[in-house]
């Protein structure tokens, strides 16, 4: 499938060059594929997948993130704070009930009324088939070892605003976060939190993308104010110990919005609310314009990974 876009015009992909894939019209803001499988989330809608055989709703509801495992599972992310997991493409799901009983389950919250929390982020840890990394905004990340069944929280000096969380491949148990006050990183798996901001400028972090062959090589993109308003983008080599702001045309001087930050075949991308991709080999090097949808841009999926901004 190569790179998918969810856009606020439904799902684009870009091969030789943009093309419309579906879900027109709906607004779709976190996007998963793997082996040929697309999933997308639609927000007070539900989650869907695209086949031979068209478009075709999942599970319906307010979805908001979405994943596959590498063993087949499908995972959605909803709110109000829950994961259902599907392991016959979709067919049923099984709420995963024991995310209930976390500890501090009953103080997950979101600012804006109904003031509901939502699962933003759902990864796996590299060489753990089983593993289930969710981050929920406004509650923290939480881990499952088996597949949903159990779960546990990795809270430790962590901001439990969290927009994303995902493992650094590159580095066993290292994982980073970004939250509404800023990077976290962890390099013991998750059982403590470090807030790396050093040269990093704006404070609410919102999209996160690990490049998937280097260790510790980390693109964020932040705003100054939810969700996002007034669109920077950071680069580290380090794992957030030192960052350096990607600018330079062919980038927008100013964005409205913070921009989607992935990897795709060795090469860094930001995609924008203004339909642009942009792409460089070196995010401290030169940028050039690749594409130019006529849509808004919320999430993209590359490589078999996904990243998002919107929420």
């Amino acid at each position: 499938m190569g790179i998918v876009l969810g856009t606020d015009d439904g799902l684009w992909r870009i091969a030789n060059g943009p093309e419309q894939l579906g879900l027109l019209g709906k607004r779709v803001t976190h996007v998963a594929q793997r082996d040929g499988v697309t999933l997308a989330a639609v927000p007070r809608d539900g989650l869907y997948t695209l086949d031979a055989e068209g478009e075709r709703l999942l599970w319906k509801g307010d979805a908001r993130s979405c994943a596959i495992a590498a063993d087949g599972a499908w995972f959605t992310g909803v709110e109000p704070a829950m994961i259902y997991r599907s392991d016959k493409e979709g067919v049923d799901w099984r709420r995963l009930d024991e995310i209930d009983g976390l500890p501090t389950r009953n103080e997950w919250t979101f600012p804006p009324p109904p003031h509901h929390p939502h699962v933003l982020s759902i990864d796996f840890l590299p060489g753990e088939a089983e593993s289930v990394l969710a981050g929920i905004e406004v509650g923290g990340v939480i881990l499952s070892r088996d597949r949903g069944d159990t779960w546990c929280e990795l809270a430790n000096g962590l901001y439990a605003d969290v927009h994303s969380v995902r493992p650094d491949r590159c580095a066993p148990g290292w994982l980073v976060a970004v939250t509404g006050r800023g990077f976290y990183a962890s390099e013991d798996g998750g059982e403590s939190w470090e807030r790396r901001m050093d040269s990093m400028g704006n404070g609410y972090t919102i999209g996160l993308a690990i490049n998937p062959g280097v260790a510790g090589e980390v693109l964020v993109s932040a705003g100054d104010q939810p969700p996002g308003m007034n669109g920077r983008v950071y680069h580290s080599r380090d794992s957030g110990r030192g960052w350096a702001e990607v600018s330079g045309p062919p980038l927008p001087g100013s964005m409205r919005r913070a921009p989607v930050p992935f990897w795709e075949d060795g090469s860094a991308w930001l995609a924008t609310d203004t339909g642009l991709l942009l792409r460089a080999d070196d995010p401290s090097g030169a940028w050039a314009l690749e594409h130019e949808l006529p849509v808004r841009i919320n999430a993209v999926a590359a490589g078999g990974g996904s990243s998002s901004v919107m929420h």
